[in-house]
């Protein structure tokens, strides 16, 4: 194979690696449905991917206080202690552009129309706190952010009320939607461009 072919192919390839690489990348996704074997109850802890603290939080769906049927497994986000609880997975997130989507609905016990809200947090990242009115449906929220670097970050839904009655939560997902090129790639591909732009211009000097 020719040089200039050479370079030509591992330019392309390498632009092609880094084009990849900005594809979405689900990298944690949770909808609570295989929770408890599929079964609601309430004030549960049991979770696979989540830690309670402060409060409690109520699994419920599937036939068990199903307020909103066809959506598998959900959370309450103020279990049956008086006591609205805190939801934390903790995971290491690498450079690059993140997208994290949920979806909430207001409460759908309470006769009253109040206000319930749920803040989410991902270190100094997202800081959001929601506001639905009683029986709104389930609604996908989307937060955007970016980390330079390799981050430890704890991703929070945080429970507010003491009257058993709370925000439904479910279908929680993290992409990454940008990564960071690693910087030997960067300079594999600055390699093959300069390679490329000389041996352009020698071409262009025997012609």
């Amino acid at each position: 194979m020719k040089s200039g072919s050479f370079i030509c192919m591992l330019t392309g390839l390498l632009l092609m690696g880094l084009i990849g690489t900005a594809q979405a990348t689900i990298i944690f996704s949770d909808n609570f449905n295989t929770e408890n074997g599929g079964a609601g109850t309430l004030n549960y802890n049991g979770f696979t991917n989540w830690v309670v603290t402060d409060g409690t939080v109520d699994l419920i769906g599937n036939g068990f206080y199903d307020f909103l049927p066809g959506n598998g497994l959900y959370v309450d986000m103020d279990g049956s202690s008086s006591n609205a609880g805190i939801m934390t997975h903790n995971f290491a997130l690498a450079a690059g552009t993140y997208t994290l989507s949920y979806n909430l609905a207001g409460n759908h016990r309470n006769s009253s129309s109040e206000l319930v809200g749920v803040n989410v947090g991902l270190g100094s990242l997202v800081n959001v706190t929601h506001a639905l009115n009683q029986n709104d449906p389930f609604t996908t929220f989307t937060q955007s952010f970016s980390v330079n670097s390799l981050t430890l970050a704890s991703l929070s839904f945080v429970g507010f009320g003491g009257d058993n009655i709370s925000m439904l939560l479910d279908n929680i997902v993290l992409e990454h939607v940008n990564p960071v090129p690693e910087p030997g790639t960067m300079m594999l591909l600055g390699f093959g461009m300069a390679g490329l732009a000389i041996y352009g211009k020698r071409r262009m000097n025997k012609q």
